[in-house]
Protein backbone atom coordinates (compact mmCIF):
# COMPACT_ATOMS: atom_id res chain seq x y z
CA UNK A 1 0.00 0.00 0.00
CA UNK A 2 1.26 3.53 -1.10
CA UNK A 3 2.85 5.28 1.45
CA UNK A 4 0.66 8.87 2.43
CA UNK A 5 2.36 12.08 2.00
CA UNK A 6 0.31 13.69 4.63
CA UNK A 7 2.14 11.28 7.08
CA UNK A 8 5.75 11.43 5.50
CA UNK A 9 5.58 15.08 5.57
CA UNK A 10 3.71 15.21 9.29
CA UNK A 11 6.78 12.81 10.00
CA UNK A 12 9.48 15.00 8.51
CA UNK A 13 7.77 17.97 10.99
CA UNK A 14 7.66 16.37 14.34
CA UNK A 15 11.30 15.46 13.38
CA UNK A 16 12.81 18.12 16.21
CA UNK A 17 10.68 15.91 19.05
CA UNK A 18 13.15 13.29 18.28
CA UNK A 19 16.34 15.45 17.31
CA UNK A 20 16.76 16.17 21.02
CA UNK A 21 16.41 19.54 23.07
CA UNK A 22 19.53 20.76 22.94
CA UNK A 23 19.82 21.31 18.82
CA UNK A 24 16.26 22.91 18.95
CA UNK A 25 17.30 25.80 21.53
CA UNK A 26 20.70 26.89 20.38
CA UNK A 27 19.94 30.38 18.07
CA UNK A 28 19.18 30.49 14.73
CA UNK A 29 19.30 34.47 14.40
CA UNK A 30 20.79 36.79 16.75
CA UNK A 31 19.36 40.45 16.16
CA UNK A 32 21.52 43.44 18.33
CA UNK A 33 22.31 41.37 21.73
CA UNK A 34 19.03 38.97 21.11
CA UNK A 35 18.26 35.93 19.71
CA UNK A 36 15.71 33.51 18.23
CA UNK A 37 16.24 30.03 18.51
CA UNK A 38 15.76 26.90 16.16
CA UNK A 39 12.57 25.99 17.82
CA UNK A 40 11.31 29.31 17.04
CA UNK A 41 11.76 29.20 13.79
CA UNK A 42 10.75 25.51 12.77
CA UNK A 43 7.10 26.85 14.51
CA UNK A 44 6.91 29.06 11.69
CA UNK A 45 8.67 26.83 9.12
CA UNK A 46 6.09 23.98 10.09
CA UNK A 47 2.93 25.72 8.31
CA UNK A 48 5.19 26.26 5.03
CA UNK A 49 5.98 22.08 5.15
CA UNK A 50 1.94 22.10 5.20
CA UNK A 51 1.71 23.84 1.80
CA UNK A 52 4.60 21.75 0.60
CA UNK A 53 2.87 18.55 1.50
CA UNK A 54 -0.25 19.37 -0.09
CA UNK A 55 1.68 20.45 -3.27
CA UNK A 56 3.23 16.92 -3.11
CA UNK A 57 -0.56 15.68 -2.98
CA UNK A 58 -1.70 17.23 -5.59
CA UNK A 59 1.12 15.99 -8.33
CA UNK A 60 2.26 20.24 -8.26
CA UNK A 61 5.96 19.18 -6.84
CA UNK A 62 7.81 16.44 -7.30
CA UNK A 63 10.88 14.00 -5.47
CA UNK A 64 12.89 16.12 -7.02
CA UNK A 65 12.44 19.08 -6.16
CA UNK A 66 11.63 18.47 -2.28
CA UNK A 67 14.52 19.67 -0.80
CA UNK A 68 14.59 22.54 -2.61
CA UNK A 69 11.58 23.97 -1.52
CA UNK A 70 12.74 22.54 2.17
CA UNK A 71 15.27 25.23 1.91
CA UNK A 72 13.00 27.51 0.61
CA UNK A 73 10.62 27.16 3.26
CA UNK A 74 12.99 27.48 5.56
CA UNK A 75 15.06 31.02 4.35
CA UNK A 76 11.06 32.05 4.35
CA UNK A 77 10.80 31.07 8.12
CA UNK A 78 13.98 32.77 8.91
CA UNK A 79 13.02 36.28 7.31
CA UNK A 80 9.45 35.90 9.10
CA UNK A 81 11.30 35.38 12.60
CA UNK A 82 14.05 37.89 11.65
CA UNK A 83 10.99 40.56 10.88
CA UNK A 84 8.88 39.73 14.10
CA UNK A 85 11.89 40.03 16.09
CA UNK A 86 13.17 43.48 15.07
CA UNK A 87 9.25 44.58 15.08
CA UNK A 88 9.28 42.92 18.68
CA UNK A 89 12.38 45.10 20.25
CA UNK A 90 11.14 48.54 18.11
CA UNK A 91 7.88 47.91 20.42
CA UNK A 92 10.03 47.29 23.78
CA UNK A 93 11.73 50.48 23.20
CA UNK A 94 8.73 52.54 22.50
CA UNK A 95 6.03 50.70 25.05
CA UNK A 96 5.31 54.13 26.57
CA UNK A 97 4.31 55.89 23.33
CA UNK A 98 1.88 52.92 22.77
CA UNK A 99 0.44 53.18 26.32
CA UNK A 100 0.10 56.96 25.09
CA UNK A 101 -0.99 56.08 21.48
CA UNK A 102 -3.97 53.87 22.71
CA UNK A 103 -4.94 56.59 25.09
CA UNK A 104 -5.24 58.90 22.37
CA UNK A 105 -6.98 56.89 20.23
CA UNK A 106 -9.79 56.53 22.83
CA UNK A 107 -9.76 60.20 23.64
CA UNK A 108 -8.85 59.61 27.34
CA UNK A 109 -6.43 61.83 28.98
CA UNK A 110 -5.19 60.11 32.15
CA UNK A 111 -2.30 59.35 33.73
CA UNK A 112 -0.50 57.04 37.04
CA UNK A 113 -2.15 54.51 37.75
CA UNK A 114 -6.33 55.04 35.94
CA UNK A 115 -4.02 55.52 32.73
CA UNK A 116 -2.46 51.76 32.92
CA UNK A 117 -6.18 50.76 34.33
CA UNK A 118 -7.23 52.68 30.96
CA UNK A 119 -4.88 51.07 28.64
CA UNK A 120 -5.19 47.44 30.58
CA UNK A 121 -8.82 47.38 29.34
CA UNK A 122 -8.34 48.74 25.33
CA UNK A 123 -5.21 46.08 25.04
CA UNK A 124 -7.94 43.51 26.25
CA UNK A 125 -10.70 44.80 24.12
CA UNK A 126 -8.48 44.66 20.99
CA UNK A 127 -6.65 41.32 21.88
CA UNK A 128 -10.16 39.91 21.71
CA UNK A 129 -10.68 42.02 18.12
CA UNK A 130 -7.21 40.35 17.29
CA UNK A 131 -8.59 36.78 18.14
CA UNK A 132 -11.10 36.99 16.32
CA UNK A 133 -9.96 38.09 13.01
CA UNK A 134 -6.88 35.78 12.99
CA UNK A 135 -9.49 32.67 13.81
CA UNK A 136 -11.62 34.22 10.61
CA UNK A 137 -8.10 33.83 8.14
CA UNK A 138 -7.47 30.28 9.43
CA UNK A 139 -11.11 29.41 8.32
CA UNK A 140 -12.45 28.67 11.63
CA UNK A 141 -11.18 27.42 15.05
CA UNK A 142 -11.51 23.72 13.85
CA UNK A 143 -8.69 25.10 11.26
CA UNK A 144 -6.60 27.18 13.50
CA UNK A 145 -6.64 23.90 16.09
CA UNK A 146 -5.19 21.75 13.43
CA UNK A 147 -2.60 24.08 12.27
CA UNK A 148 -1.04 24.83 15.83
CA UNK A 149 -1.25 20.73 16.26
CA UNK A 150 1.47 20.50 13.57
CA UNK A 151 3.06 23.31 14.78
CA UNK A 152 3.55 21.87 18.15
CA UNK A 153 1.78 24.63 19.79
CA UNK A 154 -1.68 24.75 22.21
CA UNK A 155 -4.53 26.92 21.87
CA UNK A 156 -3.24 28.92 25.13
CA UNK A 157 0.14 29.45 23.88
CA UNK A 158 -0.82 31.41 20.77
CA UNK A 159 -3.34 32.92 22.54
CA UNK A 160 -0.58 34.15 24.77
CA UNK A 161 1.47 35.57 21.70
CA UNK A 162 -1.57 38.20 21.10
CA UNK A 163 -0.64 40.89 22.36
CA UNK A 164 3.03 40.72 21.27
CA UNK A 165 1.38 40.21 17.84
CA UNK A 166 -1.18 43.35 18.60
CA UNK A 167 2.36 45.22 19.64
CA UNK A 168 3.80 44.72 16.12
CA UNK A 169 0.72 46.25 14.70
CA UNK A 170 0.72 49.17 16.47
CA UNK A 171 4.61 49.78 15.45
CA UNK A 172 3.46 49.44 11.76
CA UNK A 173 0.59 51.57 12.48
CA UNK A 174 3.26 54.83 14.02
CA UNK A 175 6.05 53.75 12.47
CA UNK A 176 3.99 53.84 8.59
CA UNK A 177 0.69 54.84 9.31
CA UNK A 178 -2.48 53.13 9.87
CA UNK A 179 -3.04 49.65 7.64
CA UNK A 180 -6.48 49.59 5.58
CA UNK A 181 -7.86 47.61 2.79
CA UNK A 182 -10.15 49.09 0.64
CA UNK A 183 -13.59 46.71 -0.99
CA UNK A 184 -11.91 46.89 -3.82
CA UNK A 185 -8.52 45.45 -2.69
CA UNK A 186 -10.86 42.52 -0.57
CA UNK A 187 -12.53 41.42 -3.37
CA UNK A 188 -9.83 41.36 -5.70
CA UNK A 189 -7.92 39.34 -3.41
CA UNK A 190 -10.65 37.06 -3.32
CA UNK A 191 -10.69 36.45 -7.44
CA UNK A 192 -7.03 35.90 -7.14
CA UNK A 193 -6.93 33.40 -4.65
CA UNK A 194 -10.04 30.97 -5.25
CA UNK A 195 -8.05 28.40 -3.56
CA UNK A 196 -8.83 30.27 0.03
CA UNK A 197 -12.37 30.11 -0.68
CA UNK A 198 -12.85 26.63 -1.71
CA UNK A 199 -14.43 24.00 0.77
CA UNK A 200 -12.29 21.03 -0.34
CA UNK A 201 -14.55 17.31 -0.96
CA UNK A 202 -14.21 15.53 2.59
CA UNK A 203 -14.35 11.99 3.08
CA UNK A 204 -15.01 10.16 6.50
CA UNK A 205 -13.87 6.15 5.71
CA UNK A 206 -13.46 2.85 8.11
CA UNK A 207 -11.35 0.38 6.59
CA UNK A 208 -10.15 -3.39 7.78
CA UNK A 209 -6.91 -4.87 6.26
CA UNK A 210 -6.87 -8.53 6.50
CA UNK A 211 -2.62 -9.54 6.60
CA UNK A 212 -2.22 -12.62 3.73
CA UNK A 213 0.44 -13.71 5.97
CA UNK A 214 -1.58 -14.67 8.74
CA UNK A 215 -2.88 -17.54 7.00
CA UNK A 216 -1.84 -20.35 5.24
CA UNK A 217 -2.74 -18.84 1.66
CA UNK A 218 -4.20 -16.33 0.13
CA UNK A 219 -7.43 -18.11 -1.08
CA UNK A 220 -7.87 -18.92 2.57
CA UNK A 221 -6.88 -14.61 3.63
CA UNK A 222 -9.84 -14.02 0.69
CA UNK A 223 -11.91 -16.12 2.14
CA UNK A 224 -11.83 -14.54 5.66
CA UNK A 225 -12.48 -11.01 4.20
CA UNK A 226 -15.54 -12.38 2.33
CA UNK A 227 -17.07 -13.90 5.64
CA UNK A 228 -15.50 -9.87 7.38
CA UNK A 229 -17.90 -8.28 4.62
CA UNK A 230 -20.64 -10.73 5.31
CA UNK A 231 -20.90 -9.99 8.95
CA UNK A 232 -20.49 -5.94 8.24
CA UNK A 233 -23.40 -6.00 5.33
CA UNK A 234 -25.90 -8.30 7.78
CA UNK A 235 -25.86 -6.01 10.74
CA UNK A 236 -22.61 -6.45 12.57
CA UNK A 237 -20.87 -2.97 13.12
CA UNK A 238 -17.79 -2.58 10.93
CA UNK A 239 -16.09 -0.25 14.16
CA UNK A 240 -16.43 -3.59 16.29
CA UNK A 241 -15.51 -6.11 13.46
CA UNK A 242 -12.09 -3.20 12.66
CA UNK A 243 -11.32 -3.46 16.31
CA UNK A 244 -11.55 -7.38 16.36
CA UNK A 245 -10.13 -8.44 13.16
CA UNK A 246 -8.23 -5.84 11.20
CA UNK A 247 -4.26 -5.63 10.99
CA UNK A 248 -4.16 -1.85 10.90
CA UNK A 249 -2.53 -0.79 14.16
CA UNK A 250 -3.92 2.62 15.74
CA UNK A 251 -6.87 2.85 13.04
CA UNK A 252 -7.96 -1.04 14.44
CA UNK A 253 -7.83 0.36 17.68
CA UNK A 254 -10.64 3.25 16.28
CA UNK A 255 -12.81 0.84 14.86
CA UNK A 256 -11.20 0.86 11.46
CA UNK A 257 -12.02 5.00 11.45
CA UNK A 258 -9.20 7.13 9.08
CA UNK A 259 -7.89 9.87 11.01
CA UNK A 260 -5.37 12.71 10.48
CA UNK A 261 -4.33 14.88 13.01
CA UNK A 262 -7.79 13.98 15.18
CA UNK A 263 -9.70 14.66 12.29
CA UNK A 264 -11.99 12.51 10.12
CA UNK A 265 -13.50 14.07 7.65
CA UNK A 266 -10.39 14.28 5.35
CA UNK A 267 -9.87 16.35 1.90
CA UNK A 268 -9.36 13.77 -0.97
CA UNK A 269 -5.82 12.35 -1.36
CA UNK A 270 -5.23 11.63 2.90
CA UNK A 271 -6.36 7.68 1.54
CA UNK A 272 -6.13 7.70 -2.06
CA UNK A 273 -6.58 3.92 -2.26
CA UNK A 274 -9.65 4.09 0.05
CA UNK A 275 -11.40 6.86 -1.67
CA UNK A 276 -10.91 4.97 -4.82
CA UNK A 277 -12.87 1.96 -3.40
CA UNK A 278 -15.10 4.28 -1.72
CA UNK A 279 -16.44 6.39 -4.90
CA UNK A 280 -18.50 2.81 -6.21
CA UNK A 281 -20.61 2.99 -2.73
CA UNK A 282 -22.84 5.07 -1.13
CA UNK A 283 -22.75 6.35 1.86
CA UNK A 284 -22.93 3.36 4.73
CA UNK A 285 -22.13 0.77 2.45
CA UNK A 286 -19.42 -1.83 2.78
CA UNK A 287 -16.99 -3.14 -0.30
CA UNK A 288 -15.93 -6.63 -1.59
CA UNK A 289 -12.55 -7.08 -0.22
CA UNK A 290 -9.11 -5.60 -2.86
CA UNK A 291 -6.44 -7.15 -3.19
CA UNK A 292 -4.01 -4.59 -1.60
CA UNK A 293 -0.62 -6.54 -1.65
CA UNK A 294 0.08 -7.97 1.66
CA UNK A 295 -3.75 -7.48 2.63
CA UNK A 296 -7.38 -7.75 1.40
CA UNK A 297 -9.05 -3.95 2.27
CA UNK A 298 -12.58 -3.57 3.26
CA UNK A 299 -13.52 -0.01 2.98
CA UNK A 300 -17.25 1.30 4.88
CA UNK A 301 -17.69 4.98 3.12
CA UNK A 302 -19.42 6.33 6.42
CA UNK A 303 -19.98 9.85 5.09
CA UNK A 304 -19.16 12.21 1.62
CA UNK A 305 -19.22 15.61 1.31
CA UNK A 306 -18.34 17.27 -2.29
CA UNK A 307 -16.13 20.21 -2.64
CA UNK A 308 -17.93 23.85 -3.05
CA UNK A 309 -17.07 26.97 -4.30
CA UNK A 310 -18.01 29.89 -1.91
CA UNK A 311 -19.50 33.00 -3.03
CA UNK A 312 -17.98 36.05 -2.33
CA UNK A 313 -20.96 36.88 -0.04
CA UNK A 314 -20.04 33.91 1.71
CA UNK A 315 -16.60 33.95 2.17
CA UNK A 316 -16.54 37.94 2.28
CA UNK A 317 -15.49 37.88 6.00
CA UNK A 318 -12.75 35.77 5.76
CA UNK A 319 -11.48 37.83 2.14
CA UNK A 320 -11.25 40.67 4.23
CA UNK A 321 -9.47 39.07 6.78
CA UNK A 322 -6.91 37.58 4.42
CA UNK A 323 -6.47 40.81 2.16
CA UNK A 324 -5.26 42.40 5.02
CA UNK A 325 -3.19 39.76 6.47
CA UNK A 326 -2.06 39.95 3.31
CA UNK A 327 -0.96 44.09 3.06
CA UNK A 328 0.27 43.58 6.57
CA UNK A 329 3.09 41.07 5.61
CA UNK A 330 4.27 44.02 2.75
CA UNK A 331 4.21 46.54 5.53
CA UNK A 332 6.17 44.55 7.72
CA UNK A 333 9.04 43.85 4.85
CA UNK A 334 8.54 47.82 4.65
CA UNK A 335 9.59 48.45 8.41
CA UNK A 336 11.81 45.77 8.44
CA UNK A 337 14.29 47.72 5.20
CA UNK A 338 13.17 51.25 7.30
CA UNK A 339 14.91 49.56 9.86
CA UNK A 340 17.53 46.76 9.29
CA UNK A 341 20.19 49.68 8.79
CA UNK A 342 20.13 50.00 12.92
CA UNK A 343 19.96 46.56 13.31
CA UNK A 344 22.80 44.30 13.46
CA UNK A 345 21.22 40.79 12.40
CA UNK A 346 23.20 37.33 12.18
CA UNK A 347 21.72 34.19 10.80
CA UNK A 348 23.41 31.49 12.74
CA UNK A 349 21.51 28.71 11.25
CA UNK A 350 21.48 29.48 7.05
CA UNK A 351 20.08 25.80 6.55
CA UNK A 352 17.56 23.70 7.97
CA UNK A 353 19.38 21.61 10.85
CA UNK A 354 21.01 18.50 9.84
CA UNK A 355 18.80 16.31 12.16
CA UNK A 356 15.69 17.44 10.13
CA UNK A 357 17.82 17.30 6.46
CA UNK A 358 18.79 13.82 8.16
CA UNK A 359 15.35 12.44 9.15
CA UNK A 360 13.71 13.65 5.58
CA UNK A 361 16.11 11.75 3.50
CA UNK A 362 15.69 9.27 5.52
CA UNK A 363 12.35 8.69 5.36
CA UNK A 364 12.40 9.06 1.53
CA UNK A 365 14.54 6.37 1.06
CA UNK A 366 12.44 4.02 2.53
CA UNK A 367 9.49 5.29 0.60
CA UNK A 368 11.18 4.73 -2.91
CA UNK A 369 9.20 3.45 -5.63
CA UNK A 370 5.92 4.31 -3.62
CA UNK A 371 5.34 8.16 -4.26
CA UNK A 372 2.57 9.39 -6.22
CA UNK A 373 4.42 12.32 -7.57
CA UNK A 374 6.04 11.70 -10.60
CA UNK A 375 9.45 12.34 -11.25
CA UNK A 376 10.11 14.84 -14.08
Amino acid sequence: MRRSFALLILSFCSAALDAGEDTFNAPAIKINTTTVSIREVEALFSDSMTLIRDKLRRGELTQRDLEPAIKTAWNEAIDTATQDKIMDLRADKRRKEIMSYYLSRAGQNLSGERAMEAFRRLEGDYVRQLRRELITAAGGEEELRAALKRRGQTMQEWEAGLTRELFRRDILAMELGPVHVSPSYVKNYFEKHPEFFRSAEAWRLRRIRIAKGKFSSPKVALEAAQLVTQKAREGTEFADLAAKVSEDGEFAKLGGLLMRDGKTDLPGGNFPEEETIAEKLKDGEVSDPVDAGDYYLIVQRVGYRAAEIQTFEKASERAEALAYAEKLRSKKRELFEKLKNETLVEVLQKTPPPELMKRVRAEFDKGKGEFVAPEK
